[in-house]
């Protein structure tokens, strides 16, 4: 499995779970981004080569909601999970409305990560 992630969330802590979670499930083509601005960066210069987005929604510089609006204008099909604490109904709804695919809430159990992740790259 060789499809290649990119993770943008701003919390160390989140990365290090995400990558195990990843990595033991045989994902190990991670790229990872602190913000959303740093993120758009990474998508630009890998269009096309990267199979699934992961954004968490409140990062600073960029949050993930604008970072979803930003990556449809450029890319209009790979799938975007949104990766959050948020349970509030609206910024579901605007992360829908601006391209998002899924919503994983955090803390999250892995094995359930996962069959999201699963669901968007099979």
């Amino acid at each position: 499995m060789d499809k290649k992630i990119l993770v943008v969330d701003d919390s160390e802590i989140v990365k290090n779970v995400i990558e195990k979670a990843l990595s033991f499930y045989g994902y190990t083509n991670i790229i990872f981004a602190s913000d959303g601005a740093e993120a758009l960066k990474i998508i630009k210069d890998n269009i096309g080569s990267i199979a699934l987005y992961v954004f968490d929604v409140n990062m600073p510089v960029m949050d993930g909601l604008t970072l979803v609006k930003e990556t449809r204008q450029i890319d209009t099909t790979t799938p975007i999970i949104m990766l959050t604490t948020e349970t509030d109904k609206k910024k579901m709804l605007i992360a829908r409305d601006n391209g998002a695919t899924g919503w994983v809430i955090k803390p999250f159990e892995a094995e359930k990560f996962i069959k999201v992740i699963e669901m968007y790259l099979k």
